[in-house]
């Protein structure tokens, strides 16, 4: 096997691994019908502005495919007396 080859070999195996773990995160709309059998994170960025910011769910579906969603995340504290 020559030089070449190998490196062929080895970028086509890693960006077959890459694009294995690269999701595209579907924007939430109301009335979806999520299939959401368990939690596995929840990334929303802190919030010192008092405006909502996008947050995104990490799930698991009843099939087992890991699934992302992202929606809007409103301050709590905005809104308090």
């Amino acid at each position: 096997m020559t030089f070449s080859k190998a490196i062929a070999i080895a970028t086509l195996t890693f960006g077959t691994s890459v694009s294995a773990f690269a999701q595209t995160v579907a924007p939430y709309q109301y009335g979806m019908n999520l299939d959401i059998a368990q939690v596995i994170a929840v990334d929303a960025p802190g919030n010192a502005t008092g405006h909502a910011s996008t947050a995104t769910l990490t799930y698991r579906d009843s099939d087992g495919k890991v699934q992302k969603i992202s929606y809007l995340r409103p301050a709590t504290y905005a809104n308090q007396n």
